[in-house]
Formats: C-alpha cells, sequence, structure tokens
C-alpha cells in the first residue's frame, strides 16, 4: 500500500479549500498550507448530467464550488475539486447503500477505469483558473468475501468510484498510471501549477509524488465561470 507522501510547502497566504473531503484537507495540510475549510453545496448531478465532456464537466464543477464561497471570503485564494470515475463511458459517482457499493465493485473488478479530477483556483483579483487530470486504474479480480468485508467499514460511500486507494481495509489495486494523489481525491501536481500561475506565493517548486506513467495535466484560463460551460 502505497502511503501519503509530505510535500513541503510554505507560503504566508492561506487558502480557503471549498471542500468537505477530509483526504483534501489532508493532503493540502500535510503539505504546510493554512486552510479554512467551507464546503460549497454545490449540487453536482446537475452539472454532471448536462455536461458531455467529461473533462469539462469536472472543471465547471470545480470552478461552480470555488465560485460559491469566494463572495464571502474576500480576497482569498480560493481552491475547488470534483473527481469522478468513468467506467465504459458511465461515471460512476459515490454509491449510497451497500448494494450500491457492492454492484459497482463487481463491476470494476479486474477491469481498467479512468479517475478524472478537476481543480479550480479563484484568485483574490477574481481571476479563475482550472485544470484536470486523468489516472488509469486497474482493479484486481475483486472476490465477494473482500467486497463484503470493505463495504461493513462504511469506507466506499464518500469515495466516487466507492472505494478509496489509500485505504488500508481495500488491497483491491492491481496498478494504475498517472498521479496517484489524483486517484486519492486532490492532484497537487495541478494544483500546484494552478496556484503559481495565479500568483499564489509558494517558496518552492512542487513536483507531486506518486507519478507513473505518462503525467497528465492540463490547464486552462477561464475570466468568469460562463466561459467555462
Amino acid at each position: 500500500m502505497i502511503r501519503l507522501i509530505s510535500l513541503v510547502i510554505s507560503s504566508s497566504n492561506s487558502l480557503v479549500l471549498a471542500s468537505a473531503s477530509p483526504r483534501r484537507a489532508k493532503i493540502l495540510s500535510e503539505a504546510g498550507f493554512t486552510l479554512t475549510i467551507q464546503p460549497s453545496h454545490v449540487y453536482e448531478n446537475g452539472i454532471l448530467q448536462t455536461t458531455a465532456d467529461v473533462n469539462k464537466a469536472v472543471m465547471k464543477l470545480a470552478l461552480f464550488k470555488a465560485s460559491a464561497v469566494t463572495a464571502s471570503n474576500g480576497r482569498k485564494y480560493v481552491l475547488g475539486a470534483d473527481t469522478i470515475v468513468l467506467f465504459e463511458e458511465d461515471i460512476l459517482g459515490k454509491p449510497e447503500s451497500p448494494k450500491e457499493a457492492s454492484k459497482i465493485l463487481n463491476r470494476l473488478s479486474g477491469q481498467t477505469h479512468e479517475v478524472i479530477t478537476g481543480v479550480a483556483i479563484v484568485n483574490p483579483e477574481g481571476l479563475m483558473f482550472t485544470s484536470h487530470v486523468r489516472t488509469s486504474v486497474n482493479l484486481k479480480i475483486l472476490n465477494s468475501e473482500l467486497i463484503s468485508s470493505y463495504v461493513s467499514t462504511g469506507a466506499p460511500f464518500d469515495k466516487a468510484g466507492g472505494y478509496g486507494i489509500q485505504d488500508s481495509s481495500f488491497d483491491g489495486v492491481e496498478s494504475y498510471d498517472g498521479c496517484y494523489l489524483n486517484v486519492v481525491g486532490l492532484p497537487m501536481c495541478a494544483v500546484a501549477n494552478l496556484l503559481e500561475i495565479s500568483g499564489f506565493q509558494l517558496k518552492k517548486r512542487v513536483s507531486c509524488q506518486g507519478h507513473l506513467g505518462a503525467k497528465r495535466l492540463y490547464v486552462n484560463y477561464v475570466d468568469h465561470v460562463e466561459s467555462s460551460l
């Protein structure tokens, strides 16, 4: 099991995280950021269902999350993110019941799927920047005992695709190609790049830990929310 590696980042600027995800908060806190956590409560399914291009959809959703809390945070940097699992052109969200979690894991068993995270930064001047990262993940063949045991922990219910690559109770990942932290839920390669180009003062250049294979990083500048639609 690969563990999260602390990334040494230091800045006098604090960061607002527009997410309730404890994993995203953990990654950023361990990296040295001073965080204010303010979940955005954006309706995710509506955006995902009305945007055909999944890359644009996750960036749009991340930007909506960041923008939703910007007004109440004055001149601060705000970070929004959204992660989805894509399998056979279907977006697999967070399971809402043990039955749904088991169904998703059985479907992914022995198969390769993609994890896509959209990241957005709104800087103190109101300028907006978005990015997305894709990682290919291959799961082992999951037997019913492993699935039942993992589902019983309750861990799948707050995770897209019904599993956490970082969970000690889930030994189901055979391999992955791309960014490990992307699968956890926050690709620091994209976050660090967006913060840097948006004006956030990083004391040193950050390299995202846990990359395997090709690095997939796409960055966009948008001047208002509508331009990301």
